[in-house]
């Protein structure tokens, strides 16, 4: 299950809210793919659309060792978009979607991860920082 946010800001500026956040939680990001400019630079439109891939390996490690399947699913990523009426959203997948679909259970862990989520969401795409 997604978890979708509508931004205040352009998706540059949400992405930048989402990474200086991420930054000050000392969480690592891995990777920032733009899908815009990969469509550009292959002759393509896309209207702005960018995924960036973060995560903790102390945390991961520790889901992994409950269920070495939810690799598939790490590191963790937040989609950033504008949709065709000019509206920025965010979206995630819900920890708990992730806990239900590998048997991890209501691990405190899981809380932590969603609650973090749903946190650096919140403070990414409105103007309380």
């Amino acid at each position: 299950m997604l978890v979708k946010s509508k931004s205040q800001f352009s998706v540059d500026e949400t992405v930048k809210r989402i990474e200086a956040n991420l930054k000050e939680k000392e969480i690592q990001v891995f990777a920032l793919f733009d899908h815009s400019q990969n469509a550009k630079d292959s002759g393509m439109e896309l209207l702005p659309n960018q995924v960036i891939v973060f995560g903790s390996p102390k945390v991961g490690t520790l889901l992994m060792q409950q269920n070495p399947e939810v690799s598939i699913e790490l590191p963790l990523k937040i989609s950033v978009w504008q949709d065709k009426d000019g509206h920025v959203w965010t979206a995630f997948i819900s920890m708990k979607s992730i806990a239900d679909r590998y048997d991890l259970g209501d691990s405190p862990i899981v809380t932590n991860i969603q609650n973090l989520l749903a946190s650096i969401v919140e403070q990414a795409t409105t103007e309380k920082r």
